[in-house]
């Protein structure tokens, strides 16, 4: 709300007295010219293997990790961001995740046969390629970034054999779609899905088809053989792009990725992959802890669907959050006693029944010594969600971390996006708390060099400061000064939002407290420009006074707090 209000006043000045601002100013920096190098220092380091260290000062330049580890010399170009009590793990991977593709609507014809329709309708889509319909850029992975997500699987679906997928980096800044592609060949995405109207509309069917199409590929693939040893007496093959697709797959140089939650449909996954040779990775597997044994003895992993379930008849108990983010967590879950049966009515103990399966799928799994990833499930599921929500029902923390980092990076192909070192491309977040705390948020976000601060707070924990009331807010920016009025109101985990008033005109905005420190964003739309001004501060008893970036260059801004919260 600060911003906003300074924002009115920039938009203001600059529109009506040239001089408050530099001449050509808005011209020549829209935005602040980046940084040569970035440091934090005195950060806790967490590997994606669970190893800590602490005290630790990175240095980014140039998209990599310059220099790493205790007591490293900072340069003196670089940008300082705030480094104390904050952790640094690899980016989050969602193996399963989400992004702009534009796929063409396939459509029906009035002439088309339901039982000899064309394999767009029936669902053979094989030579789809993610990549030449990805309309992603950087700008539009901002909501994901904020989530520490740095990558992503986008595994197309929606038929029977959907496409093929591409491993993709959010990358901050990239205008063209093919910049955010990290690896264009992940697999093939197979479904158990019927077709709408046409054959093959049930599971029956479906099967048949399948098991036909690969023949077919199959077959096709002897007679390019055979022409290509000796073409005398044959007319020449054409190009089929599916079959070709399916025959890489036959061949074990495509993973394919296969939609199946329930444990029959699992089962019938492992009969294809007998049948044909493909290398499957099961994609949902809600129910894949009734088949552990056989997915360890085939070696085929799990990309869990994190979107889970919600509970309707049944009300779950709330979680212990009281133990941090430690190697000793796990050791307390297991030493913990279970908690006494709860009377609950059929409905509501079959839905718990259910539920827990689901939430308890991934420690099942890890237990059993399956190779598994959490993912969103493509949709609105959420990564981290859904891990704290397997940890509660038996996930190790240790293996937590890793099926959201190394896991998912290295079955899509990308597994230098989680590592961490020096010379290694600068992709990580800084959490202002351990990552599997409820209130650990986002400081900082690195997409290989690319730098944005996130929605978090001053990584300080909970509160220790209370915004709430009126504040006198004076904001210094090109040798200009512009006051304006701010009112806040605080909830108790720390997020505030308000109003804020100057001679221009009003504003809102929302902020977030964590310690003393507070951060703040705001988008605002005057004379139908659209800005946006970001900051961070320091409050001490009446006072506030911090820093922050706006579209003309960077500001400077002190307050104080009236008595009573009134003017």
């Amino acid at each position: 709300m600060i911003r906003w209000s300074l924002r009115h006043s920039i938009v203001a000045a600059v529109a009506c007295t040239p001089l408050a601002w530099p001449a050509g100013a808005a011209a020549q920096h829209r935005a602040p010219p980046p940084s040569p190098a970035y440091a934090l220092e005195r950060v806790t380091v967490v590997y994606p293997d669970g190893r800590r260290e602490t005290g630790v000062t990175i240095v980014v330049r140039g998209g990599l990790i310059e220099n790493m580890g205790a007591g490293v010399a900072i340069p003196a170009d670089a940008e300082v961001l705030e480094g104390d009590s904050l952790y640094v793990y690899p980016g989050l991977v969602d193996a399963q995740g989400k992004a702009a593709v534009a796929f063409p609507e396939v459509e029906r014809g009035d002439s088309v046969r339901s039982w000899d329709a064309p394999r767009d309708l029936q669902g053979m889509l094989a030579h789809r390629r993610v990549v030449n319909y990805l309309t992603q850029t950087g700008p539009d992975g901002k909501e994901q970034r904020a989530a520490g997500l740095v990558a992503a699987g986008i595994i197309p679906s929606g038929a029977l054999a959907a496409g093929l997928g591409a491993a993709i980096l959010y990358r901050t800044d990239v205008e063209r779609p093919w910049e955010m592609v990290v690896n264009d060949d992940v697999g093939l995405s197979m479904a158990f899905q019927g077709a709408q109207g046409v054959y093959p509309g049930t599971l029956f069917a479906v099967i048949a088809y399948m098991r036909q199409a690969f023949e077919d590929a199959r077959r096709d693939g002897v007679i390019r053989e055979a022409y290509a040893r000796n073409p005398s007496g044959l007319g020449t093959p054409g190009f089929d792009p599916d079959y070709a697709v399916l025959r890489r797959a036959m061949a074990g140089q495509l993973r394919v990725f296969f939609a199946a939650n329930g444990a029959e449909d699992i089962r019938r996954v492992f009969a294809l992959s007998d049948e044909y040779g493909i290398k499957p990775v099961i994609v949902g597997g809600h129910e894949a802890w009734r088949v552990a044994d056989e997915l360890v003895r085939r070696q085929i992993p799990v990309l869990i669907d994190g979107d889970f379930p919600k509970p309707d008849d049944w009300k779950p108990p709330k979680p212990d959050t009281t133990v941090a983010d430690s190697a000793a967590a796990d050791t307390a879950r297991a030493a913990a006693a279970p908690a006494a049966p709860e009377a609950l009515d059929p409905a509501a103990a079959r839905e718990k029944k259910r539920l827990e399966d689901i939430w308890s799928n991934a420690g099942r799994l890890e237990a059993a010594r399956v190779t598994f990833a959490i993912t969103s499930g493509g949709g609105d599921g959420n990564v981290l969600e859904a891990t704290r929500k397997s940890i509660e029902y038996g996930l190790t923390e240790s293996a937590a971390l890793a099926a959201i980092t190394s896991v998912p990076a290295t079955l899509l192909g990308i597994p230098q996006v989680t590592r961490l070192g020096a010379g290694t491309p600068a992709t990580f977040v800084a959490w202002s708390g351990p990552i599997f705390e409820e209130k650990s948020e986002v400081r900082y976000v690195f997409v290989e060099g690319g730098y944005e601060k996130g929605a978090g707070g001053g990584g300080g924990g909970a509160p220790a400061v209370v915004v709430t009331g009126a504040w006198t807010i004076t904001m210094a920016a090109g040798g200009q000064e512009f006051p304006f009025e701010a009112s806040l109101t605080m909830d108790p985990d720390g997020s505030f939002r308000g109003t804020a008033t100057s001679e221009v005109g009003s504003a809102s905005m929302r902020g977030n407290v964590s310690g003393n420190r507070v951060h703040f964003t705001m988008s605002v739309n005057a004379g139908g420009q659209e800005f946006e001004m970001t900051g961070d501060g320091t409050v001490e008893g009446d006072r506030m006074s911090g820093s922050g970036e706006g579209p003309f260059g960077p500001f400077s801004f002190s307050g104080r707090k009236h008595p009573g919260g009134a003017r």
